[in-house]
């Protein structure tokens, strides 16, 4: 597991930040206010990237995600647009007939070829040619059945959309792992925050009180935001889980096998916790994506504390309000990171834990009441005593 943070400089990024803001309704039905009051077209300098990466199956996945894909995201172009989709066209099974996705607008339908059958099974699958063979994709001809090597199609000069580029970088990622054998049975999950303030003259994004914030979500790493007039913990992200309503839809669509572990866990065919990620080559043919989930908002800084980005080895042992709750008393984002890590020590995290606590303009100014204070106490306390006698068992 890793994470990354970094602040970045990208004119065309803050393009697709601009078109992400100007495209919405005049007034953001979630926070209540319009983007002519954020500052217009006026955009700020600096576009900030934090991402929080989980790995499996060995870190180098992670590893590779925190070091490499937010300068993916900065060179994605819409002219690799055609070859990343072709690319993933050629992966075959569920993707053999994929149109894009959210690149759609983009690809020229008529270009693109579809492979061979899928392998009958996933023990198949493993057993086939190994993953760095897909560089050269290689596609049946329907009408021909001739064979035929894809390698660059004529460059598109198309504007991006935040989505878009995200979408993108993602699978130009994904296509990199996917070709090295050193990633072959690893992979990763991220979750992505870029912030950008909309004030005029520009202030750091801690300081702004107006923000665009886009989150690209991939897996089960989590992005949660603090509420600093309530205290309220909000969702900006969701789990890419088995049992997610959105994507067992889409799996069950292409027939992809979902089981229920011994601990009542719903398992992607069988083994796997996630339904989207890096890596994890094995699975892709048959509906494990990288196509990231992207959600643009306009946030009013100083009406928020801060956001969290976490991994689930704390999610899976506290709630989201515990979390935010257990922030609310740190003095600064350090500290609030330490609490949490504490807080999942004290109750028996076994998995590996990650947290970024990323402060808004909000921060230190939490108002409304501590709703777990109690159910965090005696969460503690009754760790405590079943630590206790499991000792005395010893």
């Amino acid at each position: 597991m890793s994470t990354a943070c970094g602040m970045r400089r990208c004119a065309q990024v803050r393009q697709n930040l601009l078109q992400n803001v100007s495209r919405r309704a005049k007034r953001d039905p979630w926070y209540g206010w319009t983007c002519d009051e954020a500052g217009g077209e006026e955009l700020a300098a600096q576009v900030v990237w934090f991402g929080c990466f989980d790995g499996h199956g060995g870190p180098q996945v992670s590893q590779l995600l925190q070091n490499k894909l937010h300068l993916v995201f900065e060179e994605a172009d819409s002219s690799m647009v055609q070859d990343t989709v072709q690319y993933t066209c050629s992966i075959g099974g569920y993707f053999g007939r994929f149109q894009g996705g959210a690149l759609e607008r983009l690809v020229d339908p008529t270009q693109l070829r579809r492979p061979c059958a899928a392998p009958a099974s996933l023990e198949a699958l493993a057993d086939a040619a190994p993953a760095s063979d897909l560089e050269h994709y290689v596609a049946l001809d329907a009408d021909q059945g001739a064979v035929h090597t894809q390698r660059h199609l004529a460059p598109s000069t198309a504007q991006m959309s935040m989505q878009e580029r995200a979408t993108l970088a993602w699978l130009m990622m994904d296509r990199e792992i996917q070709q090295n054998e050193a990633y072959r049975g690893a992979g990763s999950t991220a979750s992505v925050l870029l912030l950008h303030s909309l004030d005029v003259p520009t202030a750091p994004w801690y300081a702004s009180e107006y923000l665009a914030v886009t989150t690209v979500q991939l897996g089960d790493t989590r992005l949660v935001l603090c509420d600093a007039e309530t205290g309220e913990a909000i969702p900006l992200t969701r789990l890419h889980h088995p049992d997610d309503p959105i994507e067992s839809d889409r799996l069950s669509r292409q027939g992809a096998g979902v089981l229920t572990d011994s601990f009542g866990e719903s398992r992607f065919l069988g083994t796997l916790a996630n339904t989207r990620s890096f890596g994890d080559t094995q699975a892709k043919r048959y509906g494990m994506t990288a196509e990231p989930e992207v959600q643009t908002h306009i946030l009013q800084g100083s009406r928020f504390a801060f956001i969290a980005g976490f991994s689930d080895g704390i999610g899976d042992v506290m709630t989201d309000q515990e979390l935010v709750d257990e922030c609310r008393y740190a003095s600064h984002p350090q500290q609030a990171a330490e609490r949490i890590m504490k807080y999942a020590e004290d109750l028996g995290a076994e998995d590996n834990a990650t947290i970024l606590c990323i402060p808004l303009r909000g921060w230190g100014a939490i108002r409304g009441e501590d709703r777990t204070a109690l159910q965090r106490r005696d969460r503690r306390l009754n760790t405590d005593i079943y630590r206790n006698r499991r000792n005395l068992c010893l």
